[in-house]
């Protein structure tokens, strides 16, 4: 995700601008200029949104459907529904982890 975030961001230069040659490339310069732990930054951020994101879900649809009746709980549209909105919701709430993480992949 690290190199595909660093080569996404160098593709609108022409070739002869680009900081990068390729996949290998990206990753050998970022490993000569910041070592091992220039390949992991944002790793970190990327972890705890993914435990953040994991938690609102399952949290959100899990009160959701208790709060259904038993006849709704059981439909297939309605828990779609309610997987579709928390799925949302839950994107919301990770939005700035994922903007965080971005960011210090390109300070590398």
């Amino acid at each position: 995700d690290f190199a595909r975030t660093r080569l996404s961001a160098d593709i609108g230069k022409s070739a002869t601008q680009r900081e990068f040659q390729g996949l290998g490339d990206c990753l050998t310069r970022i490993y000569k200029s910041d070592g091992l732990f220039g390949l992991y930054r944002g790793f970190l951020v990327s972890v705890q949104g993914n435990f953040i994101y994991r938690a609102a879900y399952f949290g959100i649809y899990d009160t959701v459907k208790g709060l259904l009746p038993d006849h709704l709980s059981r439909n297939f549209l309605i828990s779609w529904v309610v997987a579709q909105i928390t799925t949302t919701a839950a994107g919301l709430v990770v939005y700035p982890f994922d903007t965080v993480r971005r960011r210090m992949m390109m300070q590398s």
